[in-house]
């Protein structure tokens, strides 16, 4: 199911979590996968090697994707390499640190929405100018269910942000279909993956927020992988504007 033999996929934040997941299945796949890192040298050099030994095909590029000349560098190497970008997928973002609504500063808010908006505003932007001329390409953005809960008492910085990434994956949808390009989203709820220990280190987030899911455990990062697998193939053709839920009943 999900043939993406021959697509060419470029993947943001795709060293660990679910970025990886999602890079290792595509090029399973068949895809050509591109793995955009930032600092993790090490998680994205090995991803490629495994990927490698599977007979799959992908290469990792590292840009922030905050800094608008290094996406604009990364997309122009991607496609020296393999010709094109069928797929992009916004997933690099994350938040920052925990923080409640009255402590939050203008700095945690300004770099949560930089890390998480205007790095889908700079990938899709260097992306589009590329897809836009042949009337053909994917962009699926990672959103949270965070979006939906609100993030209250620690991380309503975040969820405002991916909230803002359901309003532009809707309005990207519209705007963008006239030219071919199709434009989705997914919503992930708790899922197995570092996020939890960089955003609150030592507080057990994971295991004290996964018994508040109905279906009383976290997601693999397979689990998500396999909805932008599908979001990526042709079977999700007729699909406009729509942020996937894969929560668990969240």
């Amino acid at each position: 199911m999900h043939n993406l033999s021959g697509k060419v996929i470029l993947i943001t934040g795709a060293s660990s979590g679910i970025g990886l997941a999602t890079a290792e299945l595509l090029a399973s796949k068949g895809a050509k996968v591109i793995i955009n890192y930032h600092s993790n040298v090490s998680g994205a050099t090995e991803a490629v090697q495994r990927i490698l030994e599977n007979d799959g095909e992908a290469i990792a590029i590292q840009a922030d994707v905050m800094n608008k000349e290094e996406v604009n560098t990364m997309v122009e190497q991607a496609i020296s390499s393999f010709g094109t970008i069928d797929v992009l997928v916004n997933n690099a973002g994350g938040g920052l640190c925990p923080s409640t609504f009255m402590d939050m500063s203008e700095e945690l808010w300004e770099e949560t929405f930089k890390l998480n908006v205007t790095s889908v505003l700079l990938c899709s932007q260097a992306v589009l100018r590329h897809m836009i001329p042949k009337k053909s390409g994917k962009i699926i953005n990672v959103s949270s269910a965070a979006a939906r809960i609100g993030g209250a008492g620690e991380s309503i910085h975040y969820a405002s942000a991916k909230g803002a990434i359901n309003t532009m994956t809707i309005g990207m949808s519209r705007e963008l279909i006239d030219n071919g390009i199709i434009v989705n989203g997914v919503a992930p709820g708790m899922v197995e993956t570092p996020f939890h220990d960089k955003f609150a280190p030592g507080d057990n987030r994971l295991e004290r927020m996964a018994s508040t899911v109905p279906i009383k455990r976290a997601a693999t990062p397979m689990e998500i992988a396999e909805v932008i697998a599908f979001l990526s193939s042709d079977a999700s053709n007729y699909m406009l504007g729509e942020i996937i839920n894969v929560s668990g009943g969240r």
